[in-house]
C-alpha cells in the first residue's frame, strides 16, 4: 500500500513538473507587441516580432544577410565566419557613388519615416503595457506623452511627404 501511495505521489510530482518547465519556455499565449521588417540596405529580408520586450527574428534571413555562415548540429545553431568578405568602401569612393533622383529620395524617406513609425508604435505599446501595471508613476505617463508627441510629429511629416 505505501508503494502505491508513493509511486502516485511521484507521479503527481513529475507530471506537475513538467508543465511547470513546458510554461516557461512557451510563447503559446504571449501577447505579440509589434511585428517589424528586418531589412537590408531597404530590401526587406524579413519579419520579427516583438513579445515581453524581446525582438523575434528568422536566424538563417538575418545571418545570410550579415554575410554569416549558419549551420545547426542537433539543438545548436552555430554562426561561423562570414560566407564572402565584404568589402568597406574607401573614403575616397565617395564621389563614386551613383546619384538618385528626388523622387527615389523622397520614396526613401517615406519608408524610412514608415519604419521609424513602426518602432515608436512598438514603444509605445510597451510603455502603455508597462503603464497599465504601474499607473500611478508619472514618469512612464510623461514617457508615454513624449512618445506620442514624437509619433505625431513624424506621422505629420510622412504626410507632408505623401502630400
Amino acid at each position: 500500500m505505501k508503494k502505491i501511495i508513493t509511486g502516485a505521489i511521484a507521479g503527481a510530482l513529475l507530471l506537475t513538473s513538467v508543465s511547470v518547465f513546458a510554461d516557461s519556455a512557451s510563447l503559446v499565449g504571449k501577447k505579440v507587441q509589434g511585428l517589424f521588417t528586418v531589412e537590408q540596405n531597404g530590401t526587406k529580408i524579413a519579419e520579427a516580432v516583438i513579445i515581453d520586450g524581446v525582438a523575434y527574428a528568422p536566424v538563417r534571413a538575418v545571418s545570410q544577410a550579415a554575410g554569416v555562415q549558419l549551420t545547426v548540429e542537433g539543438k545548436k545553431i552555430i554562426m561561423n565566419e562570414a560566407i564572402e568578405p565584404t568589402p568597406t568602401p574607401a573614403a575616397t569612393s565617395v564621389t563614386n557613388r551613383p546619384t538618385i533622383s528626388e523622387e527615389q529620395a523622397k520614396e526613401n524617406k517615406i519608408v524610412s519615416l514608415t519604419g521609424k513609425l513602426a518602432t515608436l508604435s512598438g514603444k509605445i505599446a510597451m510603455a502603455e503595457a508597462q503603464l497599465k501595471d504601474k499607473p500611478d508613476n508619472a514618469e512612464l505617463q510623461q514617457k508615454v506623452i513624449d512618445l506620442k508627441a514624437e509619433y505625431a510629429t513624424l506621422e505629420s511629416q510622412l504626410a507632408d511627404l505623401k502630400g
